[in-house]
C-alpha cells in the first residue's frame, strides 16, 4: 500500500532507499518487484541523458540555447541516486525566436511535431509544442517557460540566467538558476495542482540548498513576473505538508490567512468532472497575484471550456 502510493506520487524509488537505509524487511515477491523498477528507472534515466546529449550536440551545431526543465538534470544535481525520480517526458525552453530553428532541428533527430491546427493552437495559447519520437519519450519544447495564473513567465530571463550543465556532458543546453528554477518548479506543480507529491519534494530539496539570499531573490523574481501567491503558497505546503521549517523559507513570503484556507480547500482534485472543474477554477484564481491575472485566466478558462462543450457536441 505504502509504495503503491509512493509511486503514484513518483516517489516509490526514493520511499525504498529510506526504508532499506532503516535496515527494514520486505516481503520477498515486493522487493524483486521493487528491485527490477529500480533497474528499468535506472536505465530509463541513462537513456534520458543520452538523448539530451544527442539534442544538445545538434543544438550547439545550429546554436541555440536552451534549458532543460525538470527530469533528469534536476535529479543528477539533487537526489542522492538519480534514476529514483520519475520522468515521463523531456522538457526543453528556447526563446520565441528560436521556436522554429528549434523544431526543425528537433526534427532532425526524428521528432514529429503536431499538425497545423493544433499547432497553431499551442503556439496561440499554450506555452509549449508537443513532440512525438517512435524511439523515444515524448518532448515538450517551451517557447515560454509556462502559462498559468493568468501570467506568462517569459523565456527570455530565464536562458539569460541559465546555468551550464557540463556535469552531464552538455555545452549548449543548460539548466535554470536555482532562483528561476524555484519559481518555475512552484508554477508548474501549482498549475497541476500539486498533484503528485514528487513535485512538492522536488521543491523541498531545491529550497534547502539555497541561501536565505537566493530565497530572498526568488521571490522578488516571482512578484515581479506576477506569481508570488503560488510560491507562497508552495512553501506554505513545504511546511505543512513536509515539515520544512517555516522560518528557513519565511523569504518567500506568505499568501494571507484567507487565500491559504481556500487553496487549502481546493487543491486537492475530486473525482466528480463538475467538482474538479469548479474546484480547479476557485483554487487558481485564490493564487493569481492580481484582479488582471484573475480576470485573464477567467477569460481563457471560459473559452476553453465552451471549446470542450463545442466539440463533444460535434
Amino acid at each position: 500500500m505504502l509504495f503503491a502510493s509512493a509511486e503514484r506520487h513518483g516517489l516509490s524509488g526514493v520511499v525504498l532507499d529510506a526504508w532499506r537505509a532503516q535496515g527494514l524487511p520486505l516481503p520477498p515477491d515486493l522487493a524483486r518487484s521493487l528491485d527490477t523498477l529500480s533497474v528499468a528507472r535506472a536505465l530509463d534515466h541513462d537513456a534520458h541523458v543520452a538523448l539530451l546529449k544527442r539534442i544538445d550536440v545538434r543544438f550547439a551545431a545550429a546554436s541555440l540555447p536552451a534549458v532543460a526543465l525538470k527530469g533528469p538534470l534536476f535529479a543528477e544535481r539533487f537526489y542522492p541516486r538519480p534514476s529514483t525520480r520519475a520522468t515521463s517526458d523531456i522538457d526543453l525552453l528556447v526563446r520565441p525566436g528560436d521556436l522554429d530553428r528549434a523544431a526543425t532541428v528537433l526534427a532532425s533527430l526524428g521528432f514529429v511535431g503536431t499538425d497545423g491546427a493544433q499547432e497553431s493552437r499551442q503556439r496561440r495559447e499554450h506555452h509549449h509544442l508537443h513532440f512525438s519520437h517512435p524511439d523515444a519519450l515524448p518532448l515538450e519544447l517551451h517557447f515560454h517557460g509556462y502559462s498559468a495564473f493568468g501570467r506568462i513567465l517569459p523565456s527570455e530571463p530565464l536562458l539569460s540566467c541559465r546555468r551550464d550543465a557540463h556535469f552531464a556532458g552538455l555545452s549548449t543546453v543548460g539548466v535554470l538558476a536555482p532562483e528561476d528554477e524555484l519559481v518555475f518548479l512552484a508554477v508548474h506543480a501549482g498549475a497541476h495542482r500539486f498533484l503528485r507529491l514528487g513535485w512538492l519534494y522536488d521543491l523541498a530539496l531545491l529550497a534547502h540548498t539555497m541561501s536565505e539570499t537566493e530565497l530572498r531573490e526568488a521571490a522578488e523574481r516571482a512578484r515581479a513576473w506576477g506569481f508570488n501567491r503560488i510560491l507562497s503558497f508552495a512553501a506554505s505546503l513545504l511546511v505543512d505538508v513536509l515539515g520544512a521549517p517555516s522560518e528557513r523559507l519565511a523569504p518567500l513570503g506568505e499568501p494571507g490567512a484567507v487565500r491559504r484556507a481556500v487553496a487549502r480547500r481546493t487543491v486537492g482534485e475530486p473525482h466528480n468532472p463538475v467538482l474538479r472543474s469548479a474546484t480547479r477554477f476557485l483554487f487558481t484564481v485564490t493564487l493569481c497575484d492580481d484582479a488582471r491575472a484573475a480576470a485573464r485566466y477567467a477569460f481563457r478558462a471560459s473559452g476553453s471550456h465552451a471549446r470542450r462543450i463545442l466539440s463533444s457536441e460535434r
